[in-house]
């Protein structure tokens, strides 16, 4: 029987939301530090408001919900969907005050890109955004990619098991450490060690290639931060196609590539276990499926006769499939030739890998890898046991850091969320259509989306409809959270309006 929505709980909800919010009230001071170096002096009151208006609102709910019940698991799946709505609504305040997106909404929906690490943008003039707020959208999704989550797993965390709750909140059991504390610390030193290596490696080719020093830099740390977090964003309109470079954009695939596997795999990894890498089942899914996909759109570009040149062909189709498939966000073909010249049945393909998505556990989205291993090797179990006589057992297991049994369990979780997804792209490609959109470009728009990845076929603008803004927010909203922490919350919601609140 499920037990009824209690005044309680959503105290204690509402409580540690609130202080998670004091995180958030945090990180909307760290690009002052960039507005000074800057000398962007009549930028800085914009987030120092914002922080204020932040912690105001995050300590009167301290106040007032003080709780010192612990957190169930029911509670933690809210907390993980609430704080990713809470999170947009105070970090979009800078970008709409500072005039940067064209209203509330437009800098909600970058907010939001930014935290789940989508990157589609609403911002018009990328170029000659103000450096702060430039850097600030590349920052929202290096602290997305973390896992806004494990950042605050160190300050919500009052007891063990009160952190374990919410990690399970965003679908993310490392098991890296016993301690969640020390694997929160643990991701975070990754992705810094490597977010600093892409840093270096961008400013040292955007040198190369004729950029000052100072630009080098600054793109290089954005850049870095976007691919790292598998983000998106850029500090330029022109995406990476800015520095029309081989060697910048083997940089970027390099870093993406990282930031889309695991975070227990780069641990195994980084710790001797360098077998992982050909044993390891997400990998090797995501190797198939990448070099499959890369094939076969070259062979459908170079059946269209779109590029001249067969090098630069592989490139753009190696590039995008990356991309697309790591939940990037990157491009190198620009939207409108991607819906004008590419072919049809290319943009599907490239819809299907965004939907499949990057690893588990790492700063990409989708159905992640290791679902897709998990499905794909039960559909060759069951094809075993309709081959084998009818006294055999048949048994699989798959690896992914160690050995795991292959159940039915197992496969119904994976088949869950699968599926899940699948509605979320079916509803919002059927509601793009109905706004007048083709089914390709819609396709592509709404698993881009789900996907969290970043790239689009142009739908993505200021100027497209309201509704689609609020649809593309919950799809990223929802397809980071894994749809599970969204059904919960929404499950509570049902219950506080068909049997009320109880003391």
């Amino acid at each position: 029987m499920i037990p009824e929505l209690t005044r309680e709980d959503l105290k204690v909800i509402g409580f540690n939301l609130c202080r998670f919010g004091n995180i958030i009230g945090v990180l909307l001071l760290v690009p002052i530090i960039v507005a000074v170096i800057y000398k962007e002096f009549d930028i800085i009151p914009h987030f120092l408001i914002a922080s204020s208006i932040t912690f105001i609102l995050c300590n009167v709910g301290i106040h007032f919900l003080h709780t010192k019940n612990e957190m169930e698991l029911k509670h933690a799946l809210c907390l993980a969907a609430l704080m990713w709505i809470f999170s947009m609504l105070l970090a979009a305040l800078p970008l709409w005050s500072t005039g940067s997106t064209g209203s509330y909404l437009d800098a909600n929906f970058d907010a939001m890109s930014g935290f789940t690490t989508t990157g589609l943008s609403l911002v018009g003039d990328m170029d000659h955004l103000p450096y702060s707020i430039n850097f600030y959208r590349h920052f929202l999704q290096f602290v997305g990619g973390c896992g806004i989550i494990v950042v605050s797993l160190t300050i919500l965390a009052r007891s063990e098991m009160s952190s374990v709750l919410a990690f399970k909140g965003e679908a993310r059991e490392l098991g890296i450490r016993p301690s969640i504390v020390r694997t929160s610390r643990i991701i975070i030193g990754i992705a810094l060690t490597f977010m600093v290596l892409g840093a270096v490696l961008f400013t040292v080719v955007g040198t190369g290639e004729g950029a000052d020093i100072g630009t080098s830099i600054f793109d290089g740390v954005n850049y870095s931060m976007a691919a790292y977090s598998t983000g998106g964003f850029a500090p330029h309109s022109q995406n990476i196609l800015f520095y029309h470079s081989t060697p910048y954009e083997v940089v970027a695939l390099i870093i993406f590539l990282i930031g889309s596997f695991n975070f227990t795999f780069h641990y195994a990894v980084l710790g001797g276990r360098r077998r992982e890498i050909f044993k390891n089942i997400e990998i090797r899914t995501m190797f198939i499926t990448l070099t499959l996909s890369t094939f076969i759109i070259s062979g459908l570009l170079l059946f269209s006769n779109v590029y001249s040149s067969s090098a630069i062909l592989f490139r753009k189709a190696f590039f995008q499939a990356a991309s697309a498939h790591t939940t990037t966000g990157f491009g190198t073909v620009y939207p409108t030739q991607i819906s004008s010249i590419w072919p049809s049945t290319a943009l599907f393909i490239m819809s299907l890998i965004m939907v499949l998505g990057a690893c588990a556990n790492s700063t990409g989205g989708g159905i992640k890898a290791i679902r897709v291993g998990v499905i794909a090797k039960s559909f060759f179990r069951e094809i075993k046991k309709a081959l084998s006589p009818r006294s055999a057992v048949v048994t699989e297991k798959f690896h992914h850091i160690e050995d795991t049994p292959l159940t039915d369990t197992v496969v119904r979780g994976a088949m869950l969320i699968a599926l899940g997804y699948i509605v979320l792209f079916v509803v919002g490609t059927t509601i793009t259509v109905l706004y007048g959109y083709n089914a390709s470009d819609s396709m592509y728009e709404t698993a881009s989306a789900v996907g969290n990845v970043g790239l689009s076929s142009g739908i993505t603008s200021p100027a497209m409809p309201a509704v689609l803004k609020v649809t593309y927010i919950f799809l990223m909203w929802a397809g980071r959270l894994e749809i599970m922490a969204v059904l919960v919350l929404m499950g509570f919601a049902i219950l506080g309006l068909r049997r009320g609140i109880k003391k």
